[in-house]
C-alpha cells in the first residue's frame, strides 16, 4: 500500500468514525466534496495545507495520516485508524481499561475456524 492509499484510508476511517459525511468534512476545511471524495479514493494526494486543515478540522494529529507501514493490509490500516481515533476520545481511566482489553485480546490465541458453512447446508 502506498502513501496515497494509506492517507485515503485514514481520512475515510476518521471521517466515518466521527459520523461525518464527505460534504461535512469539506465544509469544515473549506474544500469541495469532490476533493474529499478524490482523497478518500486515493485519486489525488492532499497538499500539506489540505492535510493540515483535515488534521485541525477532524481534531487529530497530522502524523495520524502517516502512521501505518507499507506492509499493512487495507483492512488492518482502517481498523488501526478507527482504534486510534476512538482511543483519543477517551478519558484517562477509560483509555487504561481499553488498553487492558486490547492487550487481553492480543494475547488470546485465535480460535480454530468453525465448520459453520457445512452446518448451514
Amino acid at each position: 500500500m502506498d502513501v496515497k492509499e494509506r492517507i485515503a484510508l485514514r481520512i475515510r476511517a476518521i471521517r466515518k468514525r466521527r459520523g461525518l459525511s464527505q460534504e461535512a468534512v469539506a465544509a469544515l476545511i473549506d474544500r469541495s466534496p469532490d476533493t474529499i471524495s478524490n482523497l478518500e479514493r486515493a485519486i489525488s494526494i492532499p497538499t500539506y495545507e489540505t492535510l493540515d486543515a483535515l488534521a485541525k478540522g477532524l481534531k487529530v494529529p497530522l502524523a495520524d495520516f502517516f502512521l501505518d507501514p507499507d506492509t499493512e493490509s487495507a483492512i488492518r490500516a482502517e481498523a488501526m485508524a478507527r482504534l486510534t481515533d476512538a482511543a483519543r476520545q477517551l478519558d484517562d481511566g477509560l483509555l487504561r481499561a481499553a488498553a487492558a482489553i486490547v492487550e487481553v485480546l492480543a494475547a488470546t490465541e485465535k480460535p480454530p475456524e468453525r465448520a459453520t458453512r457445512s452446518r448451514r447446508q
